[in-house]
């Protein structure tokens, strides 16, 4: 079928305390693995489930605007999943003009690195830009640091390595105080809201951007503050090193603190309704390639790596959207 408009996707979730799940795309079998996940999870519970597909600047200027998006509407033609296709992460009014131009149904802009005002003033520009066209727009408010911003490429490798108790221990002593006074505040939510207008936001709430494994407790207390402030679609970001549910806390050995929870936790109390995720995706579709390669060095044809990548990143994503749909218990 035809792009959807985003709001058409989480304001029903919002409302239903379930999530929708914004996958990040670099390639045609990443696109491909999204919708057959979701064709998949929808016949197993019977019910259909929907998607976001992201397309970054990046990701945008590597294919081009126009294939970028133009691969994932064809791909949503073909399937009776219902698919919007969202610009993420703009920083520049320009890239926004790209996307309303290249027929996206939503878009994110990050003014987060700006003074409060000046992420007002640009992300109310950005929302009477994409009104316009009916285009529903994400803003960002805090900010979500990244692994690096605290730890040396050498000293993440030693932190994959060791139990995830332990490298939770790590990053909190290191990290967690910065992470906390980043966290976005209630009362700016509100206020920011109100200024500009915008249809979904992705509070700050103790995420960190690039955790290779879904490890990282967040804060539900602060979704819970905003929400009674702002009943609003909340976004979160730096999704793929989230702890999941509960019950994957149990197993690492990881204990949460006070007001601390997972993923499952923030889709049910928080109002996260949009859950982004691109590391773990972009790692199970690098893992899946290389594993395929080394097992068969002597092949030329590198579409049948590229399979198993897909099939890698296809599994993953049905984990995701199994949790985002409420199917995955706590």
């Amino acid at each position: 079928m035809p792009l959807v408009n985003e709001r058409d996707l989480l304001l029903p979730a919002l409302k239903e305390g379930r999530a929708v799940g914004a996958f990040n795309a670099n390639n045609m079998e990443m696109i491909q693995a999204f919708i057959w996940a979701a064709e998949e999870v929808s016949k197993e519970i019977g019910e259909p489930v929907d998607l976001i597909i992201q397309l970054s600047p990046g990701a945008s200027k590597y294919a081009g605007w126009a294939l970028g998006a133009g691969m994932v509407k064809i791909a949503a033609s073909e399937t009776n999943i219902r698919i919007a296709l969202n610009l993420d992460h703009a920083t520049e009014i320009e890239q926004v003009k790209k996307a309303l131009d290249a027929g996206f149904t939503a878009v994110l802009f990050d003014g987060s690195s700006l003074p409060l005002e000046e992420n007002i003033r640009l992300t109310r520009q950005v929302v009477e830009m994409c009104r316009e066209k009916g285009v529903p727009v994400e803003a960002e408010l805090g900010k979500i640091p990244k692994i690096e911003d605290y730890f040396s490429q050498a000293e993440i490798a030693r932190l994959r390595s060791l139990p995830p108790a332990e490298a939770v221990r790590i990053i909190r002593e290191k990290a967690g105080k910065s992470v906390e006074e980043l966290m976005a505040k209630p009362e700016d939510v509100e206020y920011f809201v109100k200024k500009t207008g915008c249809d979904f936001l992705a509070a700050a709430f103790g995420s960190i951007h690039g955790i290779w494994d879904d490890i990282w407790p967040v804060r539900i207390d602060r979704l819970i503050a905003i929400q009674e402030r702002m009943r609003i679609p909340l976004v979160s970001h730096g999704s793929s090193g989230i702890l999941m549910t509960p019950k994957d806390a149990r197993e690492k050995g990881i204990v949460l603190q006070k007001g601390e929870g997972t993923l499952l936790d923030a889709i049910k109390t928080g109002g996260v309704t949009k859950v982004n995720v691109a590391t773990a995706l972009s790692i199970a579709f690098i893992e899946g390639f290389v594993k395929a390669y080394q097992a068969n060095p002597s092949e030329k044809d590198f579409r049948k790596f590229g399979t198993a990548a897909r099939d890698r990143v296809k599994e993953k994503a049905k984990e995701y959207i199994r949790l985002f749909s409420g199917r995955i218990p706590g």
